[in-house]
């Protein structure tokens, strides 16, 4: 796992680096090495920057820039999980290889005549970029998107760069203005639907892809390579098994994210077969007073499965204040985020830092095998006959307790759209009345178009919209939210986050199976769970209500959202983005307790620090608000 930089001038003659610390920025993605390249192919020059997290093969040889200006040079972020089969059939090619290490093997694999064929057999996570002698760039990622990898080109189209963060780009001039659209989605949603990012010349490059730029001419990249058919499926459970064993694999310490749930039950079960002895961290919050809404059980599950594993448990006290800990936030994801869970993990990667480099986790698992609540609302609205949906969506009543009062609105609210709307609006955080009041500059097509395109095609090819909202979650929101969080999270406290249940044996297990097939009403993710249960996750696991990653967000905006709110509304925001009295009402529905508002205002916090750090300049007068202030128990 590393980070790196690469910086491709179509026109510049033979010039000394002019960026010789674009990689600073990212030290923390490897701490255990550096490197730096200057080519120059006449018409052209390229800058390589590097930073090496060492996890296999731990010999200086693997450092990058790896390879050679006559035969190309690679520099990559991730593993390759089954690179010992690879390296095995490069050998009977009569590949010679100088190190053990799975980069190696994918530089010698790049360069075969039938690369694009064998990228079709890898199992891995990585993002890449290889430059070839005559000045073509090829650069890519994983088929999910565990990886990042960012893209920038100047206005004048001469200036190609990569990065596996967002700031190196910045540091080299290339980002452009901060993009509204971007700022809204992350309000809209928490997360930014890729490929926006939040700065109006920066793109996500596209998941599932190699492209290719040459350095002659301004003609834009074009695909190499897109991500083929998964691999024959498996049954779920021997395609887990296959997959914990590979990626347990390190010649580092190698730990389990332990929640007590379901998924990474499922991963402790496998990683003591193959002889994994710890350490296994699980969090709690450190104010046990707090506990009403994030950890209520998983504490206390997280026990119950070490002592039944035989794991040592490692406890992380967490600071659960989330409220102050939004500056951090803002400043580890880059693009507008408003995520809590993800400050979580943060916390849990800085803990693990000093007990392990490489950490697995049970993420990805809800977009595979549908597990979210979203799949079975779905799975029902389809069953009911269009003509009837909107005449039960005028007539929903919405029950009287709070905890279902969100949920039915919601269902409520699909009801009156068709399934081309289903995908944004089981995820959005605002109705589109709402957003019209709130958002009167950015407005909702703009804000959704992302996800109407990816569930447009699947529709329009025939498919069901629960088929339309899974492909809609495979490529936007997992790597938009969970894979983004989870690499940034990890990484800025240098450690390799590894996610098995994304590996290509379980993928193909997942994509082998009809979306209708993968739950049942009241059942989320049944196969999968069905398979855990077979593999040995204990039964009071796999039927323990599903709570996950969280904070206790909604109780500390009552509590203290009030008075917060009074500074957060005075952020530039509220005059270019977002209309500051619609604000108001959305804020005080929540305080006052008339309605569950808690994520949505979070958002909304977020959003004031991410504008005016990135679009107005500087810290921000919201950041220095959330980070002083002090906080009474939560009641």
């Amino acid at each position: 796992m590393c980070g790196f930089v690469v910086l491709l001038n179509r026109s510049a003659p033979h010039r000394p680096s002019s960026h010789p610390d674009l990689c600073t920025a990212l030290a923390h993605r490897g701490p255990d090495a550096s490197g730096h390249l200057d080519l120059d192919g006449g018409n052209w020059h390229a800058e390589l920057h590097f930073r090496r997290l060492a996890i296999v093969d731990l010999d200086p040889r693997s450092d990058q820039p790896f390879g050679s200006p006559e035969r190309g040079v690679l520099v990559y972020n991730g593993e390759i999980y089954n690179a010992p089969h690879l390296r095995e059939v490069l050998r009977k090619r009569h590949v010679r290889f100088t190190t053990a290490g799975d980069t190696e093997v994918l530089y010698e694999l790049l360069l075969q005549p039938d690369a694009p064929r064998l990228l079709d057999q890898m199992d891995g996570m990585f993002a890449f970029a290889l430059l070839l002698p005559d000045g073509e760039l090829r650069y890519g990622r994983d088929r999910l998107g565990i990886k990042p990898l960012y893209e920038a080109v100047d206005t004048m189209g001469r200036t190609v760069a990569l990065a596996s963060e967002i700031e190196p780009l910045r540091a080299a001039g290339l980002a452009g203005d901060a993009d509204p659209v971007a700022v809204a989605q992350g309000a809209m949603f928490l997360w930014t639907p890729p490929p926006r990012t939040g700065w109006q010349r920066v793109r996500a490059v596209p998941i599932g892809t190699v492209l290719s730029r040459r350095a002659t001419g301004c003609d834009p990249a074009s695909p190499w390579w897109r991500a083929g058919a998964a691999t024959p499926p498996e049954d779920i459970g021997t395609a887990v098994r296959e997959s914990v064993a590979r990626q347990v694999r390190a010649d580092v310490t190698v730990g389990l994210l332990l929640s007590g749930g379901l998924d990474s039950s499922w991963l402790g079960v496998e990683m003591i077969r193959d002889g994994f002895a710890g350490p296994a961290l699980a969090a709690r919050p450190r104010n046990a007073a707090a506990t009403t809404e994030p950890f209520e059980d998983d504490a206390p599950y997280a026990a119950r499965v070490a002592r039944r594993l035989g794991l040592p448990l490692t406890w992380v006290d967490l600071d659960v204040d989330v409220l102050r800990l939004i500056p951090e936030l803002v400043t580890t994801m880059e693009v507008p985020f408003g995520d809590p869970a993800a400050v979580t993990l943060m916390q849990l990667s800085r803990a693990a830092s000093g007990e392990a480099t490489v950490l697995l986790s049970g993420l990805g698992v809800e977009e595979l095998f549908l597990g979210y609540e979203r799949y079975q609302a779905v799975l029902l609205l389809q069953r009911l006959p269009a003509w009837a949906r909107p005449a039960l969506g005028a007539t929903t009543v919405i029950p009287g307790p709070r905890r279902y009062r969100g949920r039915a609105d919601k269902f409520g609210r699909l009801l009156q759209l068709g399934p081309r709307d289903w995908s944004w609006a089981t995820q959005a955080y605002y109705s589109g009345r709402e957003w019209a009041a709130l958002s009167p500059l950015v407005g909702l097509d703009a804000v959704t178009g992302r996800h109407r395109a990816v569930a447009g095609a699947v529709l329009d090819a025939g498919g069901t919209a629960l088929a339309a909202l899974a492909e809609c979650d495979r490529r936007l929101f997992l790597p938009g939210l969970n894979l983004l969080y989870g690499d940034r999270a990890s990484m800025r406290a240098s450690v390799e986050l590894r996610v098995p249940f994304l590996g290509e044996p379980v993928v193909a297990a997942a994509l082998g199976t009809v979306a209708e097939e993968q739950l049942r009403l009241g059942d989320g993710k049944a196969l999968f769970r069905a398979a855990a249960v077979a593999a040995g996750v204990p039964e009071f696991v796999a039927r323990r209500p599903k709570t996950g990653f969280g904070a206790p967000v909604r109780s500390l905006l009552r509590e203290h959202g009030g008075r917060l709110w009074t500074e957060v509304r005075r952020s530039p925001l509220f005059d270019d983005v977002f209309d500051r009295r619609t604000a108001d009402r959305l804020v005080a529905e929540h305080v006052q307790g008339r309605r569950d508002r808690g994520l949505a205002v979070f958002g909304l916090f977020c959003a004031a620090v991410w504008w005016e750090r990135n679009a107005v300049g500087g810290p921000g007068r919201t950041a220095d608000v959330l980070s002083g202030y002090e906080t009474a128990p939560v009641r």
